[in-house]
């Protein structure tokens, strides 16, 4: 058999469990989003509850539009009538409105949740869970919910070739003491005596972001900020800046 949505070799009639799961959690997801991305209306408000250094038009347009919650609805209502239709449920213009928009986001969502066993079976679910991950991504974007992705540096041994993979998660929680290896000659090092090696060789780049060099810094991320702009610092992929260039830049 083959996955509607992935279009993979499965061995379960529909869709494969990965895209059953990933499309199953947008849905419940996305009403605890919506409801959050109203409290992050204020520009100034960040992920990590910081004051933006962002210049803005007074509101965070993106934010408001997930909190209202138009085009959300809009697309799906929109399935909910078709799947209404196909089953001869009772068509949406006969159904009482919900009181208010953040109930009928959860009633809609718990909708296509109660029917999901039909819906990965048609022909159209592909499309369909196209649209709940786009409609999941904005609202994670919306409440300033980022996952933090492990980064890699390049190991300060001269003959090792390998990266060590720094959790930016754990770092946040346990500080620049988390101990850290190398899977390649497996060696460890506190996080703070990594970077101080890393700096020493002058011919390895090491790539923080913003608040990860101010965490190094003991300075403000505003700080960060000022150094890189003041002195045309580069930013690399992932707003990435060099750690070694915002020290020579500051000292």
């Amino acid at each position: 058999m083959t996955c509607n949505i992935c279009h993979k070799t499965t061995q379960n009639e529909g869709a494969c469990w990965s895209c059953r799961l990933k499309l199953q959690s947008h849905l419940i997801e996305l009403p605890e989003l919506q409801s959050s991305a109203g409290e992050f209306i204020a520009p100034s408000r960040t992920g990590s509850g910081a004051v933006s250094a962002e210049r803005s038009i007074g509101v965070n347009v993106s934010a408001l539009d997930f909190s209202m919650a138009t085009e959300l609805l809009a697309i799906l209502h929109g399935w909910e009538a078709m799947v209404r239709e196909a089953r001869k449920l009772t068509p949406p213009a006969l159904l009482k409105k919900a009181a208010t928009t953040e109930a009928e986001v959860k009633a809609t969502c718990d909708f296509h949740l109660s029917h999901l066993d039909w819906i990965i079976g048609q022909d159209w679910v592909s499309d369909f869970a196209g649209e709940v991950a786009e409609l999941h991504a904005k609202g994670m974007a919306a409440a300033k919910r980022f996952t933090e992705q492990p980064r890699r540096i390049p190991c300060p041994t001269d003959e090792c070739k390998k990266f060590v993979v720094i959790d930016v998660v754990k770092v946040k929680e346990n500080g620049l003491a988390d101990e850290v290896t190398c899977f390649g000659c497996r060696q460890s090092w506190s996080l703070i005596r990594l970077v101080t090696l890393a700096m020493s060789n002058p011919t390895r780049k090491f790539f923080l972001d913003v608040e990860a060099i101010s965490l190094w810094l003991g300075i403000k991320p505003r700080q960060v900020y000022a150094i890189i702009k003041e002195n045309g610092i580069e930013k690399h992929s992932g707003n990435l800046y060099s750690l070694g260039d915002v020290i020579n830049a500051r000292n």
